[in-house]
């Protein structure tokens, strides 16, 4: 089953779907469940899923058949439920990528001075998670670490997420000034690439300036006729999702030219190793 993240986004899209078939606007379905445009908005974005008393009265609105009406309340409560991420009292903007990267097919993420979160070891995520002050307290360093090494469990599960990343060779040189943690992670990060399900290329310094300098970001690709891909840009003080299209298609572009101008993967298994036992 999906998780909530997603339930909510898909009766959201629904209940936006059928807004547009009755041409009707925010402004009359917000005066007809006495509430702000801002939280229509927000229950169509997904963002926040409709009450029980609110659902009904959009179904009677929209005149849904008595099969509708039980598939859309199966969906709202399958939405209000919470996900196994919940526990970690995660910021919003982050809960709602964890929550999305559960139901993802394909993860595809470039990094710049970080390695992928999904290929973290534990030791190299304390260290970085510790030294990120203005975003994790002392004592909540631990839950975080704990929480990505969940996250990770996708990748080895019997049907596991993809996984294909570029890595800014900075991402390696920084890992590698960090002597307690670097023969760890770029072990591990070797290891890792030899999984079926991962794909890692690393851009090279080579290469010089190239087209994402400005950050890193992710994309995550879902199954057909589910939800279409979506981004993920993660900045120092948090980050968001992006679902506008024209956007999504931009970095898939970027992402794709991204892949082509970094070493093949053997290459960058030599890369990774070099500075292994450089």
């Amino acid at each position: 089953m999906a998780s909530p993240i997603m339930r909510r986004k898909a009766l959201g899209r629904e209940l936006r779907k059928l807004r547009a078939e009755s041409a009707q606007s925010l402004e009359e379905i917000a005066k007809l469940l006495g509430c702000s445009v801002a939280k229509v908005g927000h229950i169509e974005t997904g963002r926040n899923s409709p009450s029980k008393p609110e659902l009904m009265v959009l179904m009677d609105h929209f005149n849904l058949s008595s099969q509708d009406r039980a598939v859309f309340e199966e969906i709202r409560q399958e939405a209000s439920q919470r996900g196994w991420w919940s526990t970690y009292r995660l910021p919003t903007w982050f809960s709602n990528y964890v929550g999305m990267e559960t139901d993802a097919l394909r993860v595809r993420s470039f990094e710049l001075e970080l390695m992928p979160g999904l290929l973290q070891t534990e030791g190299y995520a304390r260290a970085v998670t510790t030294l990120a002050r203005h975003m994790t307290e002392p004592q909540e360093v631990e839950r975080k670490v704990e929480l990505r090494m969940q996250r990770q469990q996708r990748l080895f599960e019997e049907e596991p997420l993809e996984l294909i990343t570029v890595i800014s060779e900075a991402a390696l040189h920084r890992c590698a000034k960090a002597s307690n943690v670097s023969t760890g992670q770029l072990t591990h990060l070797i290891e890792m690439g030899k999984r079926p399900n991962v794909t890692i290329n690393i851009l090279p310094y080579d290469l010089g300036l190239h087209e994402s300098m400005s950050g890193s970001f992710h994309l995550l690709d879902f199954p057909p006729d589910t939800w279409p891909s979506t981004a993920y840009q993660e900045y120092a003080v948090g980050g968001h999702l992006v679902d506008d299209e024209d956007i999504v298609s931009e970095l898939d572009t970027l992402f794709a030219e991204l892949r082509e101008q970094a070493l093949s993967e053997q290459d960058s298994v030599c890369r990774i190793s070099e500075f292994l036992h450089g």
